[in-house]
């Protein structure tokens, strides 16, 4: 047992001759007044000194000190950092955020490092234990991706394409890559199937601009999942315009819309 006070909303507590103050604003409040109240004070220490307890996630790459979080020592501050010291303060398994804000610092794009996360939290697409995310793709009913109809989406296979061939203009809605999306983002999308997808944040490419930033592109992708067998009507595109069209060959010589296919998706132009 270490000696120690509780003050109002303070807790005192020294440990080996070192006196610590530790008040609502610490980012392991809760869990050092539990630890306390049952007597856990290796837990008590560990939570009181949350460097040296985050350094072992991830061999000395992530540290945290006084609510700032530092990548390889250099502070890194954004949407995902924010994060994973608002789970850690609250008590959250952060293991599976570790695990992905490694993989996405070895994305060799800086944009996508910076913008991938805020995407996430936008979308509402969950990551996974090794540091990956979950995404949605939508095929044709014999699983073959639209544009092409040669590249094969059924559960168990892995995409892949040169990642230097992949558009990384944000600002380009309607170009080359695989392309992923969040569920919200499903309806603009052709095909007949819903598949669930498993992306590492190495493999991001870029965020399209459109949309409110709920699909992507990526160089790699494997197919976990047919989402629950279901179908969505192919008819759901109508036969109209935005008053300008980016492609003048969206539009038949009627004046209607054409649906055209821009690699997986449709053109964004339908209303």
């Amino acid at each position: 047992m270490y000696p120690y006070l509780i003050q109002g909303s303070n807790i005192i507590v020294v440990i080996d001759n070192q006196s610590y103050t530790i008040n609502k604003q610490h980012m392991s409040y809760q869990q050092i007044v539990e630890a306390i109240k049952t007597s856990d004070w290796k837990s008590v220490k560990d939570l009181i000194e949350p460097r040296e307890t985050l350094v072992n996630y991830s061999a000395n790459n992530i540290t945290i000190e006084n609510d700032v979080l530092y990548w390889k020592g250099t502070e890194f501050a954004n949407v995902l950092s924010d994060k994973i010291i608002d789970m850690y303060r609250e008590g959250f398994p952060i293991d599976h955020m570790i695990n992905f804000m490694e993989n996405l610092m070895s994305n060799p794009s800086k944009r996508s490092v910076t913008e991938l996360y805020r995407f996430l939290d936008r979308a509402n697409l969950p990551i996974t234990s090794d540091g990956h995310f979950l995404a949605y793709k939508k095929v044709r009913d014999n699983y073959t991706d639209c544009h092409t109809g040669t590249i094969d989406n059924s559960v168990g296979q892995i995409v892949s394409m040169e990642r230097n061939t992949v558009d990384d203009d944000k600002d380009r809605t309607c170009s080359t890559g695989l392309h992923f999306c969040s569920q919200e983002y499903l309806k603009d999308f052709a095909g007949e199937r819903i598949m669930i997808i498993k992306i590492s944040p190495r493999d991001v490419v870029s965020i399209p601009s459109d949309y409110n930033d709920t699909k992507g592109r990526c160089c790699r992708y494997e197919v976990i999942g047919d989402l629950l067998g279901n179908k969505t009507p192919s008819n759901v595109f109508v036969s109209s315009v935005q008053d300008e069209c980016i492609d003048d060959e969206c539009i038949d010589e009627d004046g209607n819309y054409s649906q055209k296919q821009y690699d997986d998706y449709w053109c964004p132009c339908a209303v």
